[in-house]
């Protein structure tokens, strides 16, 4: 998988040695897992087999994986996952660290992975879903250039509604 570049971040693979920092800033903050319902970095150990995931998922053509880095440090992650061959549509999804909020930098990785898999990749669809209540995250999906498609409600008892996004390779800007 290659790495990306914005005016300000990189986009990088996966190390192992990046789950210390993925546990302290993801896992160990409440306030990250708020609105996902899960935290595969809740400890140590998890951070670790969840990079070692990555790393062997990233052997398939349509999973993608990133850490995000401002300078020299992370900041956050970002992916690509749940290929649809059918639709040539895929999810993406991310987190940036709670003391990186408010400054664009997930805004400007989305869009970057947008035009990878858009122009690099040829897929035709990438969708994403935000928690109803997550409205800073909403607004990140639309300022790179996402559309409000619909709420999805869960049936399976667990009380998260889902507002869904997307985005066609036609239709972006």
């Amino acid at each position: 998988m290659v790495n990306l570049k914005t005016e300000r971040l990189i986009l990088r693979n996966e190390k192992l040695e990046d789950a210390e920092t993925l546990y302290k800033f993801l896992g160990c903050d409440a306030e990250m897992s708020k609105y996902t319902g899960w935290n595969p970095y809740i400890t140590l150990d998890s951070a670790k087999k969840k990079i070692e995931q990555d790393i062997q998922n990233s052997e398939d053509k349509n999973f993608y994986s990133w850490v995000i880095q401002f300078k020299d440090e992370i900041i956050g992650t970002i992916g690509a996952y749940d290929y649809e061959p059918q639709t040539n549509s895929i999810e993406i999804g991310y987190s940036i660290f709670r003391n990186a909020w408010g400054k664009g930098y997930a805004t400007e990785a989305l869009s970057e992975v947008i035009r990878y898999l858009f122009e690099d990749k040829s897929i035709s669809r990438v969708h994403a879903w935000s928690h109803m209540d997550n409205t800073a995250s909403q607004k990140v999906l639309e300022k790179a250039g996402m559309k409000r498609e619909g709420i999805k409600k869960n049936l399976d008892g667990i009380a998260i509604e889902q507002v869904i996004y997307g985005i066609l390779r036609d239709d972006r800007k």
